[in-house]
């Protein structure tokens, strides 16, 4: 069972917003893991373990977590290696390259979750600290390290529709770089060349071309992620971040709270999470929607971290401190208000459901959206809203409502149970219009005032409930 806590971020610009976070386990304490995920499971293969004192392990471990049920299980890869790089396409996962006990590897394996099965293929060239990304149906395995710091240039590129491999080349070979990808653009950025680069190889799926870019600044080991149309390149034994808007093609810079490098990135919702690197236990987090940036921070100061987002979840795993390699999973959720009733009770999948928030806390962008998740498969629900909270279990209820009156008669509750409203296990979400809540009569959420929201549920017969969330809306 994972461990909670709450923490709350220090917004430059807007009043504090809380953040979800807890704790989970790899089944074997590692770092360097290639992570990626695909539909609602997370993938996690791969690994080392060894220091100075401690003789190297590889592993061929695969951890996939599935958000929609909140459980763990364990695969295999065909090759135990460290540092494969790791990214999905069309429904496939993709482990490549990495270093085994005789050194860089050509192996990539390729998990297809509709059919649950696992191949093999081969890179043109052995080699690891390579990256790898994803756009438009093609899988790209860019740079890495031949041997001993000696850098490749080399890109394997796979397409899904046609089953084929073709080579290119990064105009710079080096290892240790970065890369994510925006709309059609595929970006690598970074590396040590053997030096620190500063240089960006970027292809356009869309017209099959590649262009170059520089960074602001040198610099090697550093992370990268996208969210919302801009691509960002972070730390590095540096504060530096580099974001590339894709639609202008133009680049800014910002910076991380503390310079730090081997840190992990990812994006959930319309934030961009960068978090540990070194033995920091800081995370930076933007806000693409407000474009501000706060900090806040995690369980466990760590670095080599393995990072990827699913269900609305952006998870940190594995990674050392020192000599010390660790299973420690961080958990981000981030969440417009705060939780409570929670857990909610168990209903019949097994799992307690669970609410979300997303948006704008700003009643003037009528930007506000509501989740539920982990509900019964195929039962039906509607979200409830009150101006206060409480706890109060309703006759023939597994569950508590959290709001603040019975759950018969009461006119302080609104129901969001009008046509289009109505949602279906096994989760749902609606668009809550601020300007007009279904109370009796309808009321607009003014800026100022807190509501609370939960979701009710039919539940084998009976009915149960989510936990709670509180919202400060401004």
């Amino acid at each position: 069972m994972r461990a909670l806590y709450t923490t709350t971020a220090l917004l430059a610009l807007a009043p504090a917003a809380l953040c979800q976070w807890t704790t989970d386990t790899l089944s074997v304490a590692r770092d360097e893991i290639g992570a990626t995920s695909i539909g609602t499971l997370a993938l996690f293969g791969g690994g080392f373990t060894g220091s100075f004192t401690v003789p190297p392990v590889r592993y061929d471990t695969v951890d996939i977590y599935d958000a929609s049920t909140d459980t763990w299980s364990t695969a295999t890869l065909s090759m135990a290696r460290s540092w494969p790089a790791a990214t999905s396409a069309d429904g496939r996962a993709f482990f490549g390259g990495g270093r085994n006990a005789a050194g860089p590897t050509r192996r990539v394996d390729i998990y297809d979750s509709q059919a649950d099965t696992w191949t093999t293929a081969e890179l043109s060239q052995g080699r690891d600290l390579l990256v790898a990304a994803s756009a438009a149906g093609k899988v790209f395995f860019a740079g890495g390290r031949i041997s001993t710091d000696a850098p490749s240039s080399l890109v394997d590129i796979y397409d899904t529709q046609t089953d084929t491999w073709t080579t290119a080349a990064l105009s710079v070979a080096r290892f240790s770089l970065a890369a994510t990808s925006v709309g059609t653009l595929v970006l690598f950025a970074g590396g040590t060349a053997p030096w620190h680069s500063d240089r960006v190889d970027i292809y356009d799926t869309s017209t099959s071309t590649w262009s170059t870019a520089v960074l602001s600044e040198a610099r090697s080991r550093l992370a990268a992620t996208s969210v919302a149309g801009q691509a960002f390149f972070a730390g590095g034994f540096s504060t530096t971040v580099d974001i590339f808007e894709a639609s202008s093609g133009t680049w800014t810079t910002a910076n991380l709270s503390v310079p730090r490098n081997d840190l992990g990135a990812t994006s959930v919702g319309h934030w961009a999470v960068f978090a540990g690197g070194a033995l920091s236990t800081t995370v930076d987090l933007f806000d693409t929607s407000t474009q501000t940036w706060s900090t806040t921070t995690f369980s466990l100061g760590r670095r080599r971290i393995a990072a990827t987002t699913v269900g609305g979840q952006a998870l940190f795993a594995g990674g050392r401190a020192g000599n010390t390699q660790h299973d420690t999973v961080d958990v981000f959720e981030p969440t417009l208000g705060l939780l409570y009733c929670t857990p909610a009770n168990p209903n019949s999948s097994g799992a307690p459901a669970r609410i979300s928030a997303d948006g704008s806390l700003f009643v003037a962008d009528q930007d506000f959206t509501l989740t539920a998740e982990s509900l019964p498969a195929g039962e039906f629900g509607y979200f409830l809203v009150g101006s206060n909270q409480g706890t109060f279990q309703p006759p023939g209820s597994q569950g508590i409502l959290c709001l603040a009156c019975g759950f018969q008669g009461c006119g302080g509750i609104g129901r969001f149970n009008h046509a289009g409203m109505i949602i279906q296990g096994p989760a749902g979400s609606i668009d809550v219009d601020l300007a007009s809540l279904p109370l009796s009569p309808p009321a607009p959420v003014q800026p100022g005032e807190t509501w609370n929201f939960q979701c009710w549920f039919r539940d084998q017969g009976t009915s149960n409930f989510t936990d709670a969330i509180s919202v400060a809306f401004l």
